[in-house]
């Protein structure tokens, strides 16, 4: 297994934490201290889930471990385990269209993911939609908001996956406000927020790269608008919870902020 320690080292902050206790030392300056120890811990354990993920695709290759069993450890199949379709050094220009299979699909599915909006929903239902909150036509409405220098990009995204612009930028504006250098708590990037897994299945070298982000949003949106037969809240929920809990609960996990999360998107969709 050829997994190192070495690659991931620069995933996680570096500060140094004073054991010093001097008196007059503010308790302002005390939380600071235990905020960024947080952080640092935080980073630590991003960057030691993703040497196991990949630790688990090397041993696939060498068949020390089966793709089923790496699937069913982690509820999806990491695109670079032998026998998918899609090498993660693929370049973002040249993954697969919106045809590609549902099983080589499945890792982008499990975490752009990330379950990491921080911003608080709207609770009302979204107009035209059943009551799971499905909506299978295309909005007549623009959502708001979208940067000039984006539009080229939504459109191209939406046209190469099949897509409506209008669900991609809905996604954009509940993700990151249209902020290509936007980072989540969880780590999540740029304009869709894709998780650093995700952007590495799906062939992205640079994440914060609008046009490549806003194209791997898109093509996980397609990927799962695909997995459910068009619903586009299952589509949605697994997008920001993962394909692995909606499949579990039989649909919209019963997590508040994924269920808020469909929610807004929705609204945003709907132009309420």
């Amino acid at each position: 297994m050829s997994v190192t320690i070495l690659p991931y080292i620069k995933e996680t902050k570096t500060a140094s934490v004073s054991s010093s206790t001097a008196a007059g030392k503010s308790s302002a300056a005390t939380a600071g201290s235990q905020t960024e120890f947080r952080e640092i811990l935080e980073a630590e354990k991003r960057a030691r889930e993703a040497m196991a993920v990949d630790a688990m695709i090397e041993e696939s290759k060498s068949g020390g471990v089966s793709g089923d069993a790496i699937q069913k450890l982690l509820g999806f199949r990491p695109q670079a385990v032998a026998g998918s379709d899609i090498s993660s050094t693929a370049s973002a220009g040249s993954v697969s269209g919106p045809t590609a299979s549902k099983d080589s699909a499945s890792s982008a599915c499990a975490a752009s993911g990330t379950a990491n909006s921080s911003d608080t929903a709207s609770s009302s239902s979204a107009a035209g939609t059943t009551d799971t909150g499905t909506s299978t036509t295309a909005s007549s409405k623009t959502v708001r908001g979208c940067p000039a220098e984006l539009e080229d990009d939504f459109k191209e995204a939406a046209a190469t996956y099949g897509v409506d612009v209008n669900l991609l930028k809905a996604v954009a504006k509940a993700e990151s406000g249209f902020n290509a250098s936007a980072t989540s708590s969880a780590g999540a990037m740029g304009v869709m927020q894709l998780m650093p897994s995700t952007a590495k299945s799906l062939g992205i070298s640079d994440a914060y790269n609008a046009h490549d982000n806003i194209m791997g949003g898109a093509r996980v949106l397609s990927q799962n608008l695909d997995r459910y037969d068009g619903d586009i809240s299952l589509a949605l929920a697994g997008y920001n919870a993962g394909c692995g809990n909606v499949d579990k609960y039989g649909g919209i996990p019963p997590f508040k902020e994924t269920q808020n999360y469909v929610k807004k998107v929705l609204n945003y969709y709907n132009g309420l």
